[in-house]
């Protein structure tokens, strides 16, 4: 009998895990030019939480993380300027612990409840759709349309420091490669 009963405890603990995991989403619809300013709560609330703090991707394929910093936004309030109504922060991708990209990026609310998109200022195709799950973790994915897969949701913890390269500088130096002109 106790056997039985953990079997069916274990059963229920799996199925349970399992539903957490296969959380699905809904998407509603919203104007296309909506601005920080509408929902600036929740956006301000989600972007406080990860500035200064560097977030690493939790996948086998991700080596590098994130790190936001607040930008301040000088013609914010204006609503004749086209980041009038724009809370932006600066985000700087790292591949390990070196920086490979900086970008200045607008946030918004995401057509998905309980997230918060981010996307670029100079490149709209650069998008982080964002929500917190605890302080130090967040889930994200990449589109609006990847919400529906699962395994398009990528999820981000806050750590002291990035790994680092198992390849560190390979590279040689001119003068080592004998390439000196």
């Amino acid at each position: 009998m106790d056997k039985i009963i953990s079997v069916v405890f274990a059963s229920l603990i799996a199925a349970s895990s399992f539903a957490a995991s296969a959380e699905t989403f809904e998407r509603v619809e919203l104007d296309k030019d909506r601005t920080s300013v509408q929902y600036a709560g929740p956006i301000k609330s989600i972007t406080k939480s990860l500035e200064g703090y560097r977030w690493l991707g939790q996948t086998k394929d991700m080596n590098g993380g994130v790190v936001f910093e607040p930008h301040v936004n000088n013609s914010f309030g204006k609503n004749d300027t086209e980041t009038g109504g724009a809370i932006m922060v600066k985000a700087t991708y790292y591949l390990y612990d070196k920086p490979v990209k900086e970008a200045l990026m607008i946030a918004r609310q995401s057509e998905i409840p309980g997230f918060v998109e981010f996307y670029g200022y100079e490149s709209r195709e650069l998008q982080l759709h964002i929500r917190m799950v605890s302080n130090d973790t967040f889930q994200a994915f990449g589109s609006v349309d990847q919400y529906r897969t699962p395994e398009k949701i990528m999820t981000y913890k806050k750590v002291e420091k990035f790994n680092e390269s198992n390849y560190k500088d390979q590279l040689e130096s001119v003068e080592e490669s004998g390439m000196w002109f």
